[in-house]
C-alpha cells in the first residue's frame, strides 16, 4: 500500500460555504488519505481521486479540473454514510499520458482490492480505459457503462485517444469485458456503422430519446456496471455550458444526477468517474457545481447501497417463474418489492466451462411483463447470446 501515495499528491481543498453552517458541509466528513489511514481503507468507504490528464484529447487545455470540482463538492451537505470519505489528492504528473494510464491503473487496481468504491474527477475520457484496466486484473466479466453523447471512437483502430479509446474497449475479450453500455448517445453524432458494431457484439446501445422516455429501464443498465463513466458532454449545454460539444441537446442536469444517484445505489458499482469538465471556458463555474452534484449523488446513492446475497432465492425476495412454451425452460425473476428492483436469470451451459449453471443480473418489471406475455425481453436475449460466446 506504500505504493499507492507515491502515486498521489495531497490537495487542500476548502469547500464553498452555501449554507453558512460548517458543520453542514462535506467537508467534515472528508479525511485526507495517508500513510496512518490508508491501510484501513474497507467496504463502504469512498476514496476521492483527481486526475488531469488531457494532453491525449482535442482539448489538452484542461488544468484543476479536480480542484475547481472539489471545492463545490466538500460544500455540499453532509451524507450518512457507513464508511469514510477519504480524499487520496491527485495523481502526480508524469512526463507522458501513457505514464499517466499506467500510474492510474496502478492505482485503481490496489484500490479495488480494498473494496471502497472510488470516485473519480477527471481529466478526459480516455481514462475510463485505465479504470478497466485496473478492475480487469481483479475481476473478470467486467461491466461498463459510458454515459455520453458520443461514442468515442473512429476508424484508426491501433490510435488511442480521448475520441477514441472505445475502439480499445470493444477489443476487448468477453470473459475480460462481458458488457459495455452506452447511455445518451446521440443519433446524428454517431455512424450507423458504429451502431451496427455495438449491436454484432451484443453490446448496449441507449439513445438520448431512449433514456428520456423511459428512464425507469436505464436503472438496471446503471445497477449491472462494476465502471461508470460521465463524460460531462453529455449535458445539454444550458445545464452544463463548459462543454467542448456545446449541443441544445443532451441530458437535463436533474437527469444527470438521477443517473448518478442509480450507479451509486447499485450493487455493482465501485468506480465512477467525471470526465471533460473544463475550467478555462467555466466562467460562471455552473459546470462545476453541476459536476460536484454528480458525484454527491452518487456518494449519497452509494450510502443506501444494500447488500444483494448471490443467490436471490431466499424469503427477502418473491420468485416468479414465467413459462417460455419449451419444456424445461423457464424464465426465473426475482423482486424485492420494498425497492420495486427485478433480476432474472441467465441459465448457462456445464459446457461454458463457468463454476455455476446461471448468471443473475439486473432487470426492470417491464422485463417481467414482456416475458409473462410470451415475449423475450431484449436484455435476457442479449445476455444469452453474449454467455454463448463465452
Amino acid at each position: 500500500m506504500d505504493e499507492l501515495l507515491s502515486f498521489l499528491t495531497p490537495t487542500a481543498i476548502k469547500g464553498v460555504n452555501f449554507s453558512s453552517q460548517n458543520s453542514r458541509m462535506l467537508q467534515q466528513q472528508v479525511v485526507p488519505l495517508n500513510k496512518t489511514n490508508y491501510k484501513h481503507l474497507k467496504k463502504n468507504d469512498i476514496v476521492v481521486i483527481g486526475v488531469n490528464e488531457s494532453r491525449n484529447s482535442p482539448n489538452p487545455s484542461i488544468k484543476n479540473s479536480p480542484e475547481t470540482i472539489r471545492k463545490y463538492l466538500y460544500g455540499l451537505s453532509t451524507i450518512k454514510l457507513a464508511g469514510k470519505i477519504y480524499d487520496a489528492g491527485d495523481l502526480v504528473e508524469t512526463s507522458t499520458p501513457l505514464k499517466t494510464y499506467e500510474a492510474l491503473n496502478r492505482v485503481v487496481e490496489i484500490l479495488f482490492q480494498t473494496g471502497a468504491a472510488t470516485v473519480v474527477l477527471g481529466g478526459t475520457q480516455e481514462l475510463t480505459y485505465c479504470l478497466y484496466e485496473g478492475v480487469k486484473s481483479n475481476k473478470s466479466l467486467v461491466t461498463i457503462s459510458i454515459i455520453d453523447c458520443l461514442i468515442d471512437a473512429d476508424e484508426d483502430l491501433s490510435d488511442f485517444h480521448s475520441r477514441n479509446y472505445v475502439n480499445r474497449l470493444l477489443g476487448e475479450k468477453l470473459r475480460s469485458l462481458f458488457e459495455l453500455s452506452i447511455v445518451g448517445y446521440q443519433g446524428y453524432y454517431v455512424g450507423g456503422d458504429m451502431v451496427n458494431l455495438f449491436q454484432k457484439n451484443n453490446h448496449e446501445l441507449l439513445r438520448l430519446g431512449y433514456v428520456r422516455s423511459s428512464y425507469r429501464e436505464v436503472e438496471p443498465t446503471l445497477r449491472n456496471a462494476d465502471i461508470v463513466s460521465f463524460d460531462m458532454e453529455a449535458i445539454r449545454a444550458c445545464d452544463s455550458p463548459a462543454n467542448t460539444i456545446p449541443s441544445p441537446n443532451g441530458l437535463y442536469a436533474e437527469e444527470a444526477c438521477q443517473l448518478a444517484h442509480y450507479a451509486g445505489v447499485g450493487e455493482r458499482a465501485s468506480l465512477f468517474g467525471i470526465f471533460n469538465y473544463n475550467p478555462d471556458t467555466d466562467n460562471t463555474e455552473q459546470s462545476a457545481l453541476l459536476a460536484a452534484q454528480l458525484a454527491w449523488h452518487f456518494i449519497e446513492g452509494y450510502s443506501k447501497r444494500k447488500n444483494v446475497p448471490k443467490t436471490l432465492n431466499t424469503p427477502d425476495y418473491l420468485k416468479f417463474i414465467v413459462g417460455t412454451g419449451t419444456s424445461g425452460v423457464d424464465m426465473v425473476f426475482y423482486c424485492d418489492e420494498a425497492l420495486d428492483r427485478w433480476w432474472m436469470e441467465i441459465p448457462i451451459s456445464p459446457e461454458m466451462g463457468i463454476p455455476t449453471n446461471r448468471i443473475i443480473i439486473p432487470c426492470s418489471h417491464n422485463d417481467y411483463t414482456l416475458a409473462s406475455r410470451q415475449e423475450l425481453p431484449d436484455r435476457w436475449l442479449r445476455i444469452f447470446q453474449k454467455i454463448q460466446q463465452l
